[in-house]
């Protein structure tokens, strides 16, 4: 089943790709991003083809706290009553060493892009609230509120990058990561702001 129909690019003015904010999906009747996406009251617009769709700042839930806030949370959730997705949140959180995939968009030399890519698990032991994932392509600003699934179960909603991992002895998946690592809110926390 293809889903990357289900994510979109989110932007801060309508018709105008200059003002790409970063990524959304579709999961649950929900749009989900990372809520620091989201840096301004003001309505926001998500691209589906070429249909615009206006997401009201007050809609947004649940309210953003600062990502750089370290008790905070980095997730932002638009009901949709009635939207239907292949996505759905994941019944556990994934585990060291798990493969997923990342569907994004990113600002790219020759205009805007969706951005398909496979990454892997790495364990962070002291971590509660974020999966930290290496993968093949490398995350980029845009990024930011995309899914990171496997066979249509979300484990995640990207929220950070961050380069520099050891790539020593990795696995065969690992051995094609070129030192790209980001950070992913876990589908467990997500899941306690839905109703």
């Amino acid at each position: 089943m293809d889903i990357n129909s289900y994510v979109m690019p989110v932007f801060r003015r309508a018709g105008d790709e200059r003002s790409f904010a970063g990524t959304a999906f579709c999961i649950d009747g929900y749009l989900a991003t990372a809520g620091h996406v989201l840096t301004n009251p003001v309505t926001y617009y998500v691209r589906n083809g070429a249909d615009w769709h206006p997401l009201e700042h007050l809609m947004w839930r649940p309210r953003q706290l600062p990502s750089s806030d370290q008790h905070g949370y980095d997730v932002a959730l638009y009901p949709v009553p009635g939207l239907r997705s292949p996505l759905s949140l994941a019944e556990r959180d994934a585990e060291p060493d798990d493969e997923l995939d990342v569907v994004c968009w990113q600002w790219k030399p020759d205009g805007l892009q969706q951005v398909v890519t496979r990454g892997l698990v790495l364990k962070e032991p002291d971590e509660e609230e974020y999966l930290r994932i290496a993968t093949v392509d490398r995350i980029t600003h845009g990024s930011s509120g995309c899914p990171v699934f496997r066979d249509c179960k979300v484990y995640g909603i990207l929220t950070m990058g961050r380069d520099a991992v050891d790539t020593a002895g990795m696995t065969p998946l690992k051995s094609q990561i070129e030192r790209n690592t980001c950070w992913a809110f876990k589908t467990s926390y997500v899941r306690r702001f839905m109703p």
